[in-house]
């Protein structure tokens, strides 16, 4: 596989950018949750896009590069906790969280510690024969969460 120069700088850069949304994001929780956690949710599924490519074969395998778009999906579901807060099921922009994450706080709790638990195993994958495995403990973790309270973009 030819890994070019410019792909694995892109590689690097694109969870150094997403960290920094994610920063903005948390700080503009603040002024507007559901815009903050969209944000956060957006930069998290950039870094498992880029964490697919890899395990689609598309972008090679470099530890550096999975730890640091599995520690953007870390960091983002640990902002995810605060960005939910009581009263934030409505607002000024659409939201497609569903009405049970503040019915069934416990469990949403667990599925979100779940997954930020699957991302900091993924963050520690050194050997291109635990990534496809670990990534995918990531991936179920978030869509275990998804099904049960998120909402479908319409």
């Amino acid at each position: 596989m030819n890994r070019s120069p410019r792909r694995s700088l892109l590689s690097m850069l694109v969870p150094a950018a997403l960290a920094v949304a994610l920063a903005a994001a948390s700080v503009a929780a603040e002024k507007e949750p559901i815009q903050a956690r969209q944000d956060a949710m957006e930069a998290q599924g950039a870094a498992m896009k880029a964490l697919g490519a890899i395990a689609r074969k598309e972008a090679p395998f470099e530890a550096a590069v999975v730890r640091q778009n599995a520690e953007t999906i870390a960091s983002g579901l640990a902002a995810v906790a605060e960005l939910f807060p009581e009263g934030s099921d409505r607002g000024a922009i659409e939201t497609w969280a569903r009405p049970e994450i503040w019915a069934n706080r416990a469990d949403f709790e667990a599925k979100r510690t779940a997954a930020h638990a699957a991302a900091t195993d993924l963050a520690a994958v050194t050997d291109e024969a635990a990534f496809a495995p670990a990534l995918g403990r990531v991936g179920n973790a978030c869509k275990s969460c998804h099904e049960k309270y998120r909402r479908p973009k319409e």
